[in-house]
């Protein structure tokens, strides 16, 4: 797993982060945790190892109804500061609303303050994160930076465990390492394909299950 000069900001790609292998010591530990990446790097599924089951999940447009009723009511709702472990999961309107990284700092300071984990998922194209990172002292963050394999032979070796997945033949994995922009999710859509050139194939069902876990 690589670790960058940054004691709190680890890089990887996502099966770092997953299986048995224990997460860092600060993600696991932090009050805060920033998973950030490209799209379909595998970032709710680390985020979903992070917080564990049972966690509150928001998406952009339910923190915006939240963040909506605070403005009225000048407190956020109960359920937000009680919850163990809140999820802010593609917190994109940032670029549009940059005065929401306020609120979402307001929000995750109350919640740290109340001894609650948050961790907030999100785009590592987004300027606006900036601001919020620096919204948190290093003692009370940890970042989590995706990315996807380096060269040839860490991508195919992704597109052999999809074909295994799949049922069909690991040759079918040949090229795959080549499509640019390459991405997990270009090359399930790819060895998609396949499945249905064979239809007979007992796994070919399973193509869907596996873009969607890529997501």
């Amino acid at each position: 797993m690589g670790l960058t000069p940054h004691p709190s900001l680890y890089t990887g790609t996502s099966s770092e982060f997953l299986g048995r292998r224990p997460l860092p010591r600060l993600v696991a530990s932090r009050p805060v945790v920033f998973v950030l990446g490209p799209e379909g790097a595998g970032k709710t599924r680390v985020a979903e190892r992070v917080v564990g089951p049972g966690a509150l999940w928001l998406g952009p447009m339910a923190f915006n109804e939240h963040m909506s009723q605070r403005v009225g009511a000048r407190r956020w709702a109960p359920e937000l500061l009680a919850a163990d472990r809140l999820v802010l999961d593609g917190i994109c309107f940032l670029r549009a609303r940059p005065g929401a990284a306020r609120f979402i700092a307001e929000l995750v300071r109350e919640r740290v303050a109340a001894g609650r984990r948050t961790v907030l998922v999100q785009g590592d194209h987004e300027a606006s994160l900036d601001v919020l990172l620096r919204e948190f002292d290093d003692g009370v963050r940890a970042t989590v930076a995706l990315r996807f394999p380096k060269g040839e032979r860490g991508r195919l070796r992704f597109a052999r465990r999809v074909c295994d997945r799949l049922g069909i033949p690991r040759t079918a994995a040949r090229g795959t390492e080549q499509i640019e922009p390459w991405s997990y999710l270009a090359v399930i859509r790819a060895l998609a394909t396949v499945t249905r050139l064979q239809p007979r194939s007992p796994r070919a069902a399973e193509a869907p299950a596996a873009i969607a876990a890529a997501r």
